[in-house]
């Protein structure tokens, strides 16, 4: 006959397989879910495409700007070498080299603008590229952590299944099946010790009857508050 100790102690064995399971599933979890690199690989990925994009429309911008001011220069030699003597044709080429200067003022004030922010995004790419080399760093010794535990979590898995194994097969199989019911709709514990008169698991007072039939240790007696199996040393 399987007693409510032995129902118990395979009890006892279930929560140690529990715990470690519990313990094995966060570090798979962990493992697939990593420190956020792909997040910041992407990140770093975007803020690269942006530089490649201003430092493009700067060097495109500083070639105009070389352009309008290679045609200032030849306007103001026009103007005041003595080629140009018609005063119309002076005037017009006045206000053309007045046109390009100011032309080439605002094209170098948006190249300036675009070397400062050329120069924010590649600060921002080496600051990225620095956490993303710490992470990595601190995410390869995370993982070899990680691999570490879950080979000695799956290791005592075996040995404690083991041991449930050999002691379920030993024990009446509607009994075993009864506990495992109860400890499937109870939280994980389908049996309980009565200490003081109390079952553990609710902490409700036993009737007296009822408490002598779990000290015979001869009948399954379920608790008349939680109904769970009722176990005393």
């Amino acid at each position: 006959m399987t007693t409510a100790k032995q129902l118990f102690s395979l009890q006892e064995l279930d929560l140690v397989l529990d715990r470690i399971r519990k313990v094995t599933q966060k570090a798979e979890g962990e493992l697939n879910v990593g420190m956020g690199m792909e997040r910041l690989e992407e990140e770093l990925r975007e803020e690269k495409v942006r530089l490649e994009e201003i430092q493009s429309q700067h060097k495109t911008q500083q070639q105009d700007s070389e352009a309008q001011r290679e045609r200032s220069t030849r306007l103001e030699e026009q103007l005041y070498d003595g080629s140009v003597t018609n005063p119309r044709d002076l005037e017009s080429m006045e206000q053309e080299a007045s046109n390009v200067r100011s032309a080439l003022e605002k094209l170098d004030a948006q190249s300036a603008e675009l070397a400062l922010r050329a120069e924010e995004t590649q600060v921002r790419c080496d600051s990225m590229e620095k956490q993303l080399a710490e992470t990595t760093s601190a995410w390869e010794r995370r993982r070899a952590e990680l691999e570490e535990e879950l080979k000695h979590s799956n290791a005592e898995i075996s040995v404690v299944a083991s041991q449930r194994d050999e002691m379920a097969a030993i024990l009446d199989p509607a009994s075993v099946q009864q506990y495992e019911n109860l400890r499937r709709t109870k939280g994980g514990l389908g049996v309980a010790m009565v200490e003081r008169g109390l079952c553990q698991a609710c902490r409700m007072s036993l009737p007296t009857q009822q408490r002598q039939k779990v000290r015979s240790a001869h009948l399954t007696v379920l608790c008349s508050s939680c109904g769970r199996i009722l176990c005393t040393t």
